[in-house]
């Protein structure tokens, strides 16, 4: 059970209450962001459909005696964006799997998972119909979406999962306004592939500043809103993007985000004399169609360029490995330091090898350089789980205290727990349980330095890897490339660490560099002695924090 708080929007109203917890089962994401935004009499349904393909399918099913015509977009098993005659739209955002009540008792439904809407488009001709129809029919077993509809006076829902197990209606809340959904569920937003949403977020402002401007509402407005949140790259691309005026029953179609370029389209003529279904981009001229295959080239470089940066980097740790260990014919001691540094940190960890040279008596700043790298090693571990754990697991997406929690601590406890009991302890004379008690402060200092220098180049280049490269569902590649940018995030991490470690070896504290020689013993500085490191280093991991924050906004303008 996940938590999932109480959560609300201006201009939105709830169907139910909001409990504490909800079942989620996280499954491959699809992109795409929907609104509706009323102003006046003007009432527009807009969504991008974000995926994967290189084109989308057009076709048109006219209307009968027992059922209404429609205008589709998408496959026909799995219809992404639909308009039927009587001006109600479809669209759906990607979410994952959550089991729901399925009503056995209620009117069974024929098709499957994605027949739904097309079932509601061609019964309903309002969004209140489509409440009373979902209210009185057999649904899912579960669901890995939710649905979005409006209609022409302006009424607009969100149908997903509650966090009850029942499905969840959130509402348009009447008169000027909006409704606006992207992949997180808007009734439980734990359930979702990724929350903050920052293509949410930006929508969300700029819809606002429409609904306050001064003036009528325009159909660039809305296309302008979309090419705000237009992707390129990352676990897909805006392959196409729709803008319904519903009250004037006219569709505007846009092929690859180019929002100057529209297809526009008349409903009723489109249901009059319906024509031959086929590839989306057919209904664009021939240059539209030309620029769009010269996007989804770059896009596909893109994700080439992505699986060459890690596969580089594992290149570059491999060497580093066999460059540092090929000598140990010679049965060099310090292998329990050095191969977890050539590991996690490749060239950077055969650096400060040669650097450090092979005696442990030296200078202070070569001593210094190895305590330094000891500490770097768990953080690029921690920072990489970090990542990892967001992105897996929903509860952390949703929850701004545990992705805080997450940011504080996992980094202490990878290093304290994770590497600097297991392999300082077998150089040290005290007991276990005792060496971890004297070890803490060290490990909290040297935590929250290192993870506030590695963060000012790791949180912008990090940033540019969620845009670029595929996330949803999780690559390798991201997995790799995380980790290439929390060791090159070390060099300044580092370089904190560095001030510091120079000033603990010059009182006699060394850890890692008795392990790299296996000479003399570890000496840990207590609590007494690090007490006002501790504050220095809290504000390091704030101020290095915010400082890679600011240039993540600023590189993501």
């Amino acid at each position: 059970m996940l938590a999932c708080g109480v959560w609300a929007e201006s201009g939105q109203s709830r169907d139910v209450a909001i409990p504490s917890a909800d079942p989620c089962d996280k499954e491959t994401a699809e992109g795409c962001s929907v609104f509706t935004i009323v102003k006046g009499q003007r009432v527009l349904f807009c969504g991008n459909d974000d995926y994967i393909n290189s084109d989308s399918y057009y076709w048109v099913e006219p209307g009968h005696v027992d059922r209404y015509g429609v205008v589709w977009i998408g496959q026909p098993d799995n219809v992404q964006q639909g308009i039927n005659e009587k001006g109600l739209a479809y669209d759906a955002n990607g979410l994952p799997r959550v089991d729901v009540n399925p009503h056995p008792e209620r009117t069974p439904v024929s098709g499957g998972y994605t027949s739904y809407p097309i079932h509601i488009l061609h019964e309903c001709a309002t969004v209140e119909e489509v409440v009373t129809w979902v209210r009185r029919h057999q649904w899912h077993a579960f669901m890995h979406d939710q649905m979005h509809f409006a209609d022409a006076t302006g009424d607009a829902v969100v149908i997903s999962a509650g966090p009850d197990g029942e499905v969840a209606f959130t509402r348009k809340a009447p008169g000027d306004g909006f409704l606006l959904s992207t992949n997180f569920n808007v009734a439980c937003p734990s359930n979702g592939f990724g929350y903050p949403c920052w293509r949410y977020d930006r929508a969300q402002e700029l819809l606002g500043r429409l609904i306050r401007r001064e003036g009528d509402l325009t159909v660039q407005d809305a296309a302008d809103v979309l090419d705000a949140v237009h992707q390129e790259g990352g676990s897909g691309w805006t392959l196409s993007s729709l803008v319904a005026d519903l009250s004037g029953g006219v569709i505007y179609l846009y092929y690859f985000y180019q929002f100057d370029r529209p297809a526009v389209l008349q409903v009723k003529e489109e249901l009059a004399n319906p024509r031959p279904a086929g590839p989306l981009s057919d209904l664009f001229p021939e240059d539209v169609k030309r620029e769009a295959a010269r996007r989804h080239q770059r896009l596909q470089a893109q994700a080439r360029r992505c699986r060459w940066v890690g596969f580089s980097w594992l290149l570059m740790i491999s060497m580093s490995i066999m460059a540092l260990f090929i000598p140990s014919i010679r049965r060099e001691r310090g292998s329990g330091f050095w191969i977890p540094a050539a590991i996690i940190l490749g060239p950077l960890g055969l650096l400060v090898r040669f650097i450090s040279g092979r005696r442990s008596h030296r200078s202070i700043w070569r001593i210094a350089l190895l305590e330094t790298l000891g500490d770097v090693v768990p953080l690029v571990i921690s920072l990489v789980a970090l990542l990892a754990l967001i992105i897996l697991v929903p509860v952390v997406q949703s929850t701004w205290i545990l992705q805080l929690l997450s940011f504080f601590l996992l980094p202490v406890l990878v290093g304290w727990l994770g590497l600097h009991g297991p392999l300082l302890y077998p150089v040290t004379r005290t007991s276990d349980e005792r060496f971890l008690a004297h070890r803490m402060p060290q490990g909290l200092v040297a935590a929250n330095i290192g993870i506030g220098g590695i963060a000012i180049i790791a949180m912008p280049l990090t940033n540019y890897s969620l845009r670029s490269c595929a996330v949803l569902p999780l690559s390798p590649w991201s997995i790799v490339i995380w980790w290439a940018i929390a060791a090159l995030g070390s060099l300044s991490g580092g370089l904190l660490l560095f001030l510091y470690e120079r000033w603990a070896v010059r009182r006699g504290f060394r850890a890692w560099s008795i392990l790299a020689f296996r000479e003399g013993e570890v000496q840990t500085p207590s609590w007494r002695t690090l007490w006002w490191w501790i504050p220095v280093s809290y504000a390091a991991l704030i101020v290095g924090s915010a400082f890679g924050m600011l240039l993540w906004r600023v590189l993501s303008v």
